[in-house]
């Protein structure tokens, strides 16, 4: 039996299941290279309120090949009052746990999905199993600190000079740096990595089948369109979390800008978060309530069927969304920021524009609305390109070999 730990703190169980993306739980597999899939959110308490964090740790048996365990805050209800030492007793008796199931299914190998916390975690967990350890870099998280001003994990870490230096420690303790793109994959190297173990695993195969399908081919969006109050109207939309870094706030500030130079259209806006009331106040005060519609999560099945239906998608910042709303056919106006520029080619795909300069996004916005054989074309175009560059197979068939070099690297059976 050949093995994987994944540590990743992106989703809870229970926000997959809300959001309906079993798919990037099911992708770890990597077709069955990987005979069992064992899943960690360590923190699992920071996002899912409605489990309990003081106790051993939760574990969920999906199927036959994936286990999904969370972690929780405490482990004895003895030490509520003590937060911190709960919190210690706590992750050790995960690491224990942890350390007895991968022993037990055979893991080969130990993946983290930040340079912080995981980081730490990962490093221990693969000295004491003898294993490879590898990263797969999601973020540029330099300039996530610079656009927001504030540590990536300030209630755990508290300085962003700590998480520096947790950055220059993991990132050369690690015997595979995987980017998921070439933006990410530059920061890692920026901050330690070492260039000759390296590579990229896209986001391909963690995409919903739903997006997947030609555009001309998914269900009518009439319905859902008419239940929100925008059937027939021109929309824009944009799919991401609701945080300081997503910069969402310009979205309704481009809104605004497109109504008064003649242009009333409405945005949808898909996904939640801490900013979701600031945001609807800034609406308010820009007089863009009723045109600014804050839809929270929603199913990908759902999200798949309207994103065709959109004019223009508007990014700040995407990250995995950006590859489905490429795959919608619909163009694409973003900030040259993060892996943006690697999906949108100005002039070709949609609009690259200077990062954080919201007035050119809806001046670039304007234009796709008034030449909609331009925006048809470059839509077109857009999802050619994620095609081509996020095609499943063959980035599946790409990380199986990775992890293979890896294996016969690092003297492992493979």
């Amino acid at each position: 039996m050949r093995s994987i730990l994944v540590l990743d703190m992106s989703y809870t169980l229970s926000m997959y299941d809300s959001l309906r993306i079993h798919q990037a739980l099911e992708s770890r597999s990597l077709g069955g290279y990987f005979q069992r899939v064992i899943s960690v959110h360590p923190l699992a308490f920071l996002h899912d309120h409605k489990s309990e964090s003081i106790g051993a740790p939760n574990i969920s048996i999906l199927d036959p090949t994936n286990i999904f365990i969370n972690g929780r805050y405490g482990a004895f209800k003895l030490f509520r009052w003590i937060p911190s030492l709960n919190f210690l007793f706590a992750q050790i008796q995960l690491v224990l746990i942890l350390y007895k199931f991968a022993k037990q299914f055979e893991v080969k190998v130990v993946r983290i999905g930040d340079p912080y916390y995981l980081g730490i975690l990962g490093i221990i967990l693969a000295k004491l199993l003898r294993v490879p350890l590898v990263i797969r870099v999601c973020a540029n998280y330099d300039e996530f600190v610079k656009v927001s001003g504030k540590p990536m994990m300030p209630r755990l870490l508290k300085f962003r000079k700590v998480e520096k230096l947790i950055e220059r420690f993991v990132f050369p303790r690690c015997n595979l740096i995987a980017g998921a793109n070439e933006d990410n994959l530059r920061y890692a190297l920026e901050n330690g990595g070492k260039e000759s173990h390296t590579t990229v695993f896209r986001y391909g195969n963690l995409i919903h089948h739903s997006h997947w399908r030609h555009p001309k081919d998914r269900p009518s969006a009439e319905s859902i369109l008419e239940d929100i109050g925008v059937r027939g109207e021109t929309f824009l939309m944009t799919v991401a979390r609701l945080e300081p870094m997503k910069r969402i706030d310009h979205i309704v500030r481009v809104t605004s800008r497109l109504h008064t130079c003649g242009r009333p259209v409405y945005s949808l806006i898909i996904g939640d978060g801490s900013q979701r009331r600031e945001l609807e106040q800034l609406a308010e005060e820009l007089r863009m309530s009723a045109y600014i519609l804050f839809l929270g999560q929603r199913s990908q099945d759902w999200i798949s069927t309207v994103l065709p239906r959109a004019s223009v998608i508007a990014s700040p910042h995407m990250g995995r969304a950006l590859t489905e709303a490429a795959l919608s056919a619909v163009p694409i106006v973003a900030y040259d920021f993060d892996w943006q520029r690697e999906i949108v080619v100005s002039g070709e795909t949609g609009y690259l524009v200077r990062d954080g300069d919201w007035q050119e996004m809806a001046s670039k916005i304007h234009f796709l609305i008034d030449n909609p054989f331009v925006a048809k074309s470059m839509g077109s175009a857009a999802r050619d390109r994620a095609e081509a560059m996020m095609d499943p197979a063959a980035l599946e068939l790409h990380e199986r070999e990775e992890y293979t070099k890896l294996f016969l690297r690092f003297g492992c059976e493979t």
